[in-house]
């Protein structure tokens, strides 16, 4: 018993720990500006999913899920790009290398989904996509934020971020008021992607010159040279790109298999969902430091820190979820009105997947501290069959019910098998080490 209540304690010790930084008492201004940007995006999502109603969200939730499944491999060059560029003896010139293949890889992406797009889906909804898709190439400024981030100017992140969230939700309630088409709220979107990114380059080009010299003239690299640096970062890419996939997939395909009122009720479901996943985003975020100098240790201690992390992270997945399964047709009926009560049922099966979703995120970290792409790679490629095949299965005879647990089925899959894989891992290490 008291080997028990000591162990308590212990446990009580690290979290407390891990959050010495009172998320509250000490908030960075890039945690504090997520806070203010996803809460008035949210506020855009209801405005948006009213006026246009289950169809036209249906066309506008595919038309931004088709142009951000060609824009995830951004995400993974970003994310290898942001430590070499925290080491660069020469930042500016890194910074233009980056930029300029950012911007070839974004002409290249554009060129493929417009083309695609026109060849594969409706003339509307191709010419929605080409209007999202025809400037993506300004997003490669985006990379200004990297580096805003990296010499620590978070009040300029945070300010900008916000700044760019409030004047886009500005340009919606304008959208609303004069009772615009669905183009217009496309083009929004679009210009959404890249506005901060212009921001952060004007303000860093006009007011450092050393940036400004080192800019001009401005060339791109050779598209062989381009294709080469893809190639040295693959795995980091591909372990991106298919988590990505992972998240949006079921809209992509519910789209081929449905009518664009059924895509709109069911992700309506899912915007609701995803609002534990952005607060997780954020204590991933707070905590990722300091649970990557326990996971790169392989001793006993460590092992057991790390699990009792994980069962904070189940719990608060676990509640959370259960909140959302009890209240959801009172969360579907304030935020959507009565046109979407048939969101309910969806939103009940596809918040299963929130405790899921803790723990990816969670392993994620630890996955990235131990440098562990492959495997990565393996675990969410495999998820990401798995989710296609039940969708496709489950689909045809239980409806977006189908689609929705063949979803919670491969976040779950994913969530074991990196559970597994760290599990793995360590004994490996812990052995070798005796």
């Amino acid at each position: 018993m008291l080997e028990k209540i000591m162990q308590y304690k212990k446990v009580n010790y690290l979290i407390d720990d891990l959050l010495k930084t009172n998320l509250v008492k000490q908030l960075s201004w890039y945690t504090l500006a997520q806070f203010f940007v996803q809460s008035i995006s949210f506020v855009s999502v209801i405005i948006i999913s009213r006026y246009l109603g289950p169809t036209n969200l249906g066309l506008y939730s595919f038309v931004q899920n088709y142009v951000g499944a060609f824009l995830t491999i951004i995400s993974g060059m970003d994310y290898y790009f942001t430590w070499k560029l925290s080491k660069s003896n020469n930042q500016f010139a890194d910074l233009k290398t980056y930029i300029g293949h950012k911007t070839n890889i974004y002409v290249l992406l554009s060129i493929v989904g417009i083309s695609l797009a026109w060849f594969i889906l409706p003339k509307d909804v191709a010419i929605l996509v080409s209007l999202m898709m025809t400037t993506i190439f300004l997003q490669s400024l985006n990379t200004f934020f990297i580096y805003a981030v990296i010499i620590k100017r978070a009040k300029l992140v945070a300010i900008v971020q916000i700044s760019v969230a409030l004047t886009m939700l500005f340009y919606k309630l304008i959208l609303f008021f004069i009772k615009a088409p669905l183009f217009m709220f496309v083009i929004g979107a679009g210009v959404d992607l890249f506005l901060a990114g212009v921001i952060f380059s004007v303000y860093f080009f006009k007011s450092i010159p050393e940036c400004r010299r080192a800019f001009f003239p401005f060339r791109t690299p050779k598209i062989l040279s381009t294709l080469s640096f893809l190639f040295s970062i693959k795995l980091s890419i591909a372990a991106l790109v298919f988590f990505q996939l992972l998240l949006r997939v079921d809209q992509l395909i519910l789209a081929t298999l449905s009518n664009a009122y059924t895509l709109g009720i069911y992700s309506a479901a899912v915007k609701i969902s995803d609002i534990p996943n952005f607060l997780v985003g954020i204590i991933s975020m707070a905590l990722t430091s300091r649970i990557s100098q326990i996971s790169v240790k392989y001793d006993n201690e460590s092992r057991k820190n790390l699990k009792y992390v994980m069962i904070y992270y189940i719990a608060v997945g676990i509640f959370i979820s259960a909140c959302i399964v009890v209240f959801a047709p009172l969360a579907v009926h304030v935020l959507y009105g009565t046109k979407f009560i048939d969101s309910v049922s969806v939103l009940r099966v596809y918040a299963l997947s929130i405790p899921a979703i803790f723990l990816v995120s969670f392993f994620m970290s630890i996955y990235g501290a131990r440098d562990k792409y492959k495997q990565q790679v393996i675990i969410f490629g495999s998820s990401l069959a798995l989710n296609v095949f039940l969708i496709y299965v489950l689909t045809p005879f239980y409806g977006i019910l189908g689609t929705a647990f063949a979803t919670v089925v491969a976040y779950y899959f994913a969530a074991i098998c990196l559970y597994a894989g760290a599990e793995k891992s360590s004994a490996k290490a812990l052995k070798e080490d005796v």
